[in-house]
């Protein structure tokens, strides 16, 4: 059986996966990426960025990215341990 978070990484990858669409409205093209700049922009959205917007809706917090990334950071340690 398969665990609530693997469940919800496929269904995040999968959406994801749209972005390096070319018909998807909010298409990023991979070769964007190869420039280190916009690689680091990228990478800074998808890991702080945009979590800490969709915690805040969900949890109607004002946690920052650095306040969020201690948040993930609690996850990572809380799901290690927990394995």
């Amino acid at each position: 059986m398969e665990s609530k978070q693997q469940e919800y990484t496929v269904k995040i990858l999968e959406q994801l996966q749209g972005l390096f669409n070319e018909e998807c409205e909010n298409h990023i093209p991979l070769t964007e990426l190869e420039d280190n700049k916009n690689a680091s922009d990228f990478f800074h959205s998808l890991a702080n960025l945009a979590p800490a917007v969709v915690y805040n809706k969900l949890t109607q917090g004002n946690a920052g990215s650095l306040d969020f990334n201690h948040i993930a950071n609690r996850l990572c340690f809380q799901n290690a341990v927990a394995k």
